[in-house]
């Protein structure tokens, strides 16, 4: 009788998981009746892309400790602009590749000071608001993102 018992329970407990599982991910009876079908055309038109990259030629800052070179750091990113918009990021490169190298040159050792490994995060940040302040209000709209895509830790 126990066993019997407890095989219904037991029965009651997988069938409540099967419907709540069932609830949770709308699938079978609980899926949505009038979902709207995506077509082909819809789906190939949400695979476009909106965006283009501008490469930025990769910097290497060295990093002194005390009168000698104690190695050096290469950093390469690309530049995240709305389509067609690339020529606006090009007008100004020479002004962002002098910002951002003089920044780094002054960025790099004030971050590493503490730390062992770089802080990728925080470097992104830092090219990002670089690239706001030398594009202006109105042109930094046009870059997206800052795609950071290798950094190389150079021993001396």
């Amino acid at each position: 009788m126990k066993k019997a018992i407890l095989f219904l329970v037991l029965l009651v407990v997988v069938a409540g998981g099967t419907v709540g599982a069932l609830y949770f991910l709308k699938l079978g009876p609980f899926e949505p009746k009038d979902a709207p079908q995506k077509t082909q055309e819809q789906i190939e038109l949400e695979k476009k892309t909106t965006t283009t990259t501008v490469a930025i030629k990769p910097f290497t800052i060295p990093m002194f400790q005390g009168e000698r070179v104690a190695g050096s750091i290469q950093v390469q990113f690309a530049l995240e602009v709305s389509l067609g918009q690339e020529e606006v990021v090009k007008a100004k490169m020479v002004r962002l590749e002098d910002a951002y190298l003089r920044d780094l040159y002054v960025f790099m050792p004030r971050l590493l000071r503490n730390k062992d490994k770089l802080d990728i995060a925080a470097l992104k940040r830092r090219l990002k608001r670089i690239t706001y302040k030398v594009l202006g209000e109105e042109d930094s709209k046009v870059v997206s993102d800052v795609l950071i895509q290798s950094v190389a830790d150079n021993p001396g």
